[in-house]
């Protein structure tokens, strides 16, 4: 089982090396098939905000992150969590689900046609609206169905312009809502799914994968970076539905 939590915890976090997201959703996701949920969601909690940790510290070397926009979008984040996790006890979450594996995808196509050049005077801009708005709908997403990355992905893709600075940002905002899921998960006795044979593993897998992802992506060309990041968005909505 360690060689499983290694290696996919190692494509998880190249992954989203590579595009700034991703990794919670595909360790939680594919780990889960083999291993009880409760103790992969409280255990890829803290693995990944050591990823999000050595991500924001290799990309801010790169890029300055825009501390202004993550204030926005982690006030809305915030938020968007509280009234997210309430609705979830007062829906039916598998047609949430399905909803919004819609609007991500149809954002993830918009965000694709922006970066193309098509849609251009339908591009985000910068600023307390956009920024709030985008981290309360992610937020809502995180607390309803446990998927908030895609909203703050699209917004931060369009605003900024650098990569580095992108990813950098984008992984202070995850490390940001992941203190707030540890410190929920310790409220509720959480600790008790600790598992030290989850952890470990990920504590050699995480940073070698994160250091392959981002020496890669210095040799990729930055509009195909931000591409790939949109269409990742729409494979990522279209497997909800």
């Amino acid at each position: 089982m360690s060689l499983l939590i290694f290696f996919t915890t190692l494509v998880a976090w190249f992954f989203q090396s590579l595009t700034g997201f991703g990794a919670g959703i595909f360790i939680v996701g594919f780990l889960s098939l083999f291993i009880n949920p409760k103790v992969v969601v409280i255990n890829s909690a803290f693995v990944n905000l050591l990823g999000t940790l050595l991500s924001a510290y290799l990309y801010s070397k790169k890029g300055k992150p825009d501390l202004r926009e993550l204030l926005f979008l982690g006030f809305g984040s915030a938020v968007g969590i509280a009234l997210g996790s309430k609705a979830l006890t007062l829906t039916d979450e598998e047609t949430l689900r399905k909803l919004i594996g819609v609007f991500i995808t149809v954002l993830g196509l918009y965000d694709y046609l922006v970066q193309r050049g098509s849609l251009n005077f339908m591009a985000l801009r910068k600023g307390p609206p956009f920024g709030l708005g985008m981290g309360f709908i992610g937020g809502f997403f995180a607390g309803l169905i446990g998927i908030g990355g895609p909203p703050p992905v699209v917004y931060l893709n369009q605003v900024i312009k650098d990569v580095n600075s992108f990813k950098a940002t984008l992984s202070l905002l995850f490390t940001l809502n992941i203190i707030f899921r540890i410190a929920s998960y310790k409220l509720m006795g959480g600790e008790k799914f600790f598992d030290l044979n989850f952890v470990a593993p990920s504590l050699l897998s995480i940073p070698l994968g994160i250091v392959l992802g981002f020496y890669l992506s210095q040799r990729i060309r930055p509009q195909r970076i931000k591409r790939f990041v949109s269409i990742s968005i729409v494979i990522l909505g279209l497997s909800l539905l």
